[in-house]
């Protein structure tokens, strides 16, 4: 091939991303921080009674946004719906896009999309290590300078569970330079149980901060893509005018509204969750494995050396898991919380090879 492509493009690691295990019968699916129940059977009709109108041009964004300030107690102005949170995610550097401002800040150990969308739209890249395996937003905050334009946190963290707290927060924003933006991607927050997990909400209005949640998580709507970003009205504004049109299906949006409206299921899910949580605790520790305190989905286990290859030999035994070397730990897996059976034969398999 003749065409010269940019080094910023070259330099993205390349994957299969539409590869995908775990689909057929028997395979247990804990690699990706899934929700492991199907939505509730409100949700699955609402599906079902729109396949119907699927020959015509998707609406219902408008009535997402009102279901989501009620739920919230904002106006629906200050939603802006995105096709998963990646969407979201070009979104904020398309509209952010400065002559003299062109850096981002993330952690060392963060989703990958971050720095892989900020390069495609030509940002440098600033990354910070964690302190305890925490993001420390102290060190964050000093790494600020006058090329940074958005600051990606993600809190509870990926892939560690932790999370920093409210006092932490306020402190960190109330130091960033008004022009700066801090995106604050909360895909797990319904998991985490911490009193403390910032009220992030309540800045919004008088700091520069976006805040990015998700269906494909407690909502269990993984496969349908519906993120949304929580803002003031003026800074949503420039989102919406970087925003392709159409990009959320209708089945999508009204999947989301019948999911929001499920308290019953959400709570049943967080439930299984935090019952999950406590089963591998008790598991890992008589087993006699160090884990992360998680206020996630998931867990973050130290295997030690072979880390890479009991992800390999659990592949082999059709348990899915994920080994985190590509998040710089080497000697790491992560376990997603799956069904109460799912999670048994985890550790059973677990067991036979540690």
């Amino acid at each position: 091939m003749k065409l010269s492509i940019s080094d910023s493009i070259k330099n993205i690691p390349y994957y299969p991303k539409a590869l995908m295990y775990g689909h057929e019968e028997g395979w247990v699916r804990l690699s990706s921080n899934e929700n492991p129940y199907p939505p509730s059977e409100a949700v699955l009709e609402t599906i079902l009674d729109a396949l119907s109108a699927v020959n015509r041009y998707p609406g219902g964004e408008k009535e997402l946004k009102d279901d989501l300030a009620a739920h919230y107690g904002l106006a629906g102005d200050n939603f802006v719906i995105g096709n998963g949170s990646n969407e979201l995610i070009e979104m904020s550097l398309r509209a952010m896009k400065h002559d003299s401002r062109d850096g981002i800040i993330v952690t060392e150990s963060s989703f990958a999309f971050y720095e892989i969308a900020a390069k495609i739209y030509g940002y440098t890249v600033k990354k910070v290590p964690l302190k305890n395996l925490t993001t420390d937003l102290g060190a964050i905050a000093r790494a600020i300078d006058d090329r940074t334009r958005i600051v990606f946190l993600n809190n509870p963290l990926n892939p560690t569970g932790t999370m920093y707290e409210d006092r932490e927060f306020d402190d960190f924003i109330r130091s960033v330079p008004p022009d700066v933006l801090v995106v604050v991607d909360e895909a797990y927050a319904e998991f985490a149980q911490n009193p403390q997990f910032p009220g992030t909400l309540t800045y919004i209005k008088d700091y520069p901060v976006l805040i990015f949640r998700t269906f494909s998580k407690a909502y269990g709507l993984a496969g349908l893509r519906v993120g949304y970003s929580i803002g003031d009205a003026d800074l949503v504004s420039f989102l919406e005018r970087t925003k392709q049109p159409f990009s959320i299906n209708l089945i999508a949006c009204l999947a989301a509204r019948a999911a929001l409206k499920d308290e019953a299921r959400l709570k049943k899910v967080l439930d299984n969750s935090a019952q999950a949580r406590s089963f591998y605790y008790a598991e890992l520790k008589a087993m006699g494995l160090e884990y992360v305190p998680s206020e996630a989905n998931f867990v973050l286990i130290r295997i030690g050396d072979g880390a890479e290859e009991i992800t390999r030999r659990l592949f082999e035994r059709k348990v899915l898991v994920r080994f985190m070397g590509s998040y710089g730990f080497p000697d790491c897996i992560r376990i997603s919380f799956g069904t109460p059976a799912e999670n048994r034969k985890c550790i059973e398999e677990l067991k036979k090879l540690t």
